[in-house]
């Protein structure tokens, strides 16, 4: 696990995602953070081993945990538990922190932003990669 300040790296870059910011190596698989711009949004999906949260650093986002829809705005944190389904979307400009632990979802991101990023539908994306990094479609 690293310890102290870290630098931001450009090559942590994910297209159509944003730039990850803490990475599994970083803290030995407990965590990782991904300041999410977008514009990728997510269809309705489950985590069945991890938990995230998102802080809300500019514009609002639109979420929807569990059924229950709820926008959020600076400052405000939305949690999702393991095992519920959600999605979310953005307003222009929005940006937040994804915070996932365990850690463990950066390489599906990172597919997800370079298929989206040559051109490949979402739907299709999601699809191949459902069963192999805990995200899967609903």
């Amino acid at each position: 696990m690293t310890s102290g300040v870290l630098v931001p790296d450009a090559a942590r870059s994910i297209p159509q995602i944003g730039t990850v910011r803490i990475s599994a190596l970083d803290t030995g698989g407990t965590f990782e953070v991904i300041e999410y711009v977008g514009p990728a949004e997510p269809p309705p999906h489950v985590h069945r081993e991890r938990e995230e949260a998102f802080f809300i650093l500019e514009g609002t986002f639109l979420f929807t945990i569990g059924g229950q829809t709820s926008e959020a705005g600076p400052g405000m944190i939305a949690l999702i538990p393991r095992g519920t389904e959600h999605s979310f979307s953005r307003s222009p400009g929005g940006r937040c922190l994804l915070i996932i632990g365990p850690a463990g979802l950066e390489d599906f991101f990172r597919e997800l932003g370079d298929g989206l990023q040559s051109g490949r539908s979402g739907a299709d994306i999601r699809a191949g990669l459902a069963g192999r990094y805990d995200s899967d479609p609903v």
